[in-house]
């Protein structure tokens, strides 16, 4: 159909996928690509920078290339989506992946080695947020949420068997293996997207354009917020890694600024800024940085006060994996029966108990049985937590808004983990020197200085796991999905006439 009947069917949500559960299968395997191929690189920078004679601090631009093109790109690609079609920037997300990591098992050099993970990071920014909202818009409200759990588990076991897989073949066949084996995964991804998803009916309404000062304001800023609040740890910087994200905030201000005034803005702040939404938003930025910072902790913690080996630092922090994988499932039955604000502010409340639980185990000692389940509840709290969540911003959003509305998630959590990375390793680092100890090959048992570094970084956590779960509780609307009259826990006005997003931006 054409002209105005194609803008109701994308408004209303009429013409889902007949078999949304293959959109699932599809969007999962592109989405376990990634995943795989971000942490098993992991496993190989040792071998890398010994082959290539690259030193450590050269190397470890591989993982922050990927990661900041990843940040870097993805809104301006969630908001490419929403214009131009999701499936062409997945498929084309993919094509990318599976280029540059021929081009990366091939090379010989540690500078194309990192261009290569550079182009993998745009494209990931490309097949991540559109795989969020290409189930969103194949699921009706109700089994929404189940839908994102299976997705978000999938992705759960790809993050843990990453670098198990990377490491078996790291051993067999040597470090390019890890971007050769993404060829295949790569293609069938390809050929399945191909045969499962939707051509795209949608193009862009008149006179919608990407907003490129916007555009180019956004990258700016999180790339220089996300490369200075990742380097505040690293002393070769100094001061010029706050200064870095200090100018990254400033770009990141006059970007809001740029968008309430020009006329096709990509990013709908009328969107964000709806209470409930934004509390949703806050709560998944506020969960992301103890998510990320917890298994920091637990690693170095278990290496340099216990002495523990790596591998056995990497089987505790696992636990937290594994309980996000069986829960996620889980959280997607109940929410079919319980309102988003009902079951995410119960895994909030799940993972505070569990950073609760590992601060009072940090005690110079083993891990003990109180530790090792705070481990648990914080896996099981996420889990419980992610889908639930995600749905409820999504739901109620018209097609032609969810992409950009999953990319602002996407750049939240992926913040929110840089941040909680930085700030657990600026404690530990600062207790380390003040205790005399040079860096973290040392074994200083329970030292008070090390210790109260630890236990800071611990207490920073589970401060944020409680304000997130009042961020959560905060969105209000019902507490049971039988008791709901509309889209998840979001009020009906905002996109009826008059309502705040059409009297400033069009859907």
């Amino acid at each position: 159909m054409n002209g105005p009947a194609t803008g109701d069917r994308r408004a209303t949500g009429a013409g889902r996928h007949p078999r949304p559960w293959t959109v699932v299968a599809v969007t999962t395997l592109g989405g376990q690509l990634v995943f795989l191929n971000s942490t098993a690189v992991t496993v190989a920078l040792p071998a890398i920078s010994a082959d290539l004679a690259a030193s450590a601090s050269t190397v470890d631009w591989l993982l922050l290339g990927f990661m900041l093109a990843l940040s870097v790109c993805v809104l301006v690609f969630s908001r490419l989506s929403d214009m131009i079609g999701r499936r062409r920037l997945y498929l084309g997300g993919l094509v990318l992946m599976i280029v540059a990591s021929l081009v990366a098992a091939g090379t010989d050099e540690i500078g194309p080695l990192i261009a290569a993970r550079v182009a993998q990071g745009v494209g990931a920014a490309a097949i991540i947020p559109n795989a969020n909202a290409m189930i969103s818009d194949a699921f009706p409200p109700r089994r929404l949420a189940l839908g994102l759990s299976v997705n978000i588990m999938m992705a759960s076991v790809a993050m843990i068997v990453g670098p198990v897989i990377g490491g078996r073949l790291l051993d067999a066949y040597g470090w390019r293996s890890l971007f050769l084996v993404n060829v295949p995964l790569g293609l069938a991804a390809v050929a399945l997207g191909l045969a499962v998803l939707r051509r795209d009916a949608h193009r862009p309404r008149d006179g919608e354009r990407l907003d490129l000062p916007g555009a180019v304001l956004v990258a700016a800023g999180l790339g220089a917020l996300v490369l200075g609040v990742n380097r505040l740890a690293d002393p070769g910087w100094g001061t010029a890694a706050p200064a870095l994200a200090l100018a990254g905030l400033v770009l990141l201000g006059l970007f809001v600024l740029v968008e309430q005034r020009v006329p096709s803005p990509l990013v709908d702040i009328a969107v964000i800024t709806e209470w409930s939404r934004a509390c949703a938003y806050a709560t998944a930025f506020l969960m992301a940085v103890p998510q990320a910072g917890v298994l920091v902790v637990v690693v170095l913690y278990q290496q340099i006060v216990i002495g523990s080996s790596a591998a056995d630092a990497g089987v505790a922090a696992a636990l937290t994996a594994v309980a996000l994988v069986v829960t996620s499932p889980v959280a997607g039955l109940a929410a079919r029966w319980l309102s988003p604000r009902a079951v995410s502010s119960a895994g909030c409340a799940v993972s505070a108990a569990g950073y609760g639980a590992v601060l009072w185990g940090l005690d110079g000692g083993p891990p003990g049985p109180v530790f090792l389940v705070g481990l648990l509840l914080i896996g099981a709290g996420n889990g419980i937590f992610t889908a639930p969540n995600t749905a409820s911003i999504m739901a109620a959003l018209p097609t032609a808004r969810r992409g950009i509305a999953n990319g602002v998630r996407s750049v939240l959590f992926n913040s929110g983990q840089t941040g909680g990375n930085a700030v657990v390793l600026v404690l530990v680092t600062a207790a380390l020197t003040a205790g005399g100890f040079a860096g973290y090959d040392a074994v200083t048992g329970a030292d008070p200085e090390v210790l109260a570094g630890f236990r800071a970084a611990g207490a920073v956590l589970l401060g944020c796991a409680l304000a997130a779960t009042a961020a959560s509780l905060a969105r209000g609307g019902s507490w049971s999905e039988d008791d709901r009259t509309g889209p998840p826990d979001v009020p009906p006005p905002l996109f009826e006439p008059g309502g705040p997003v059409q009297r400033g931006v069009q859907p």
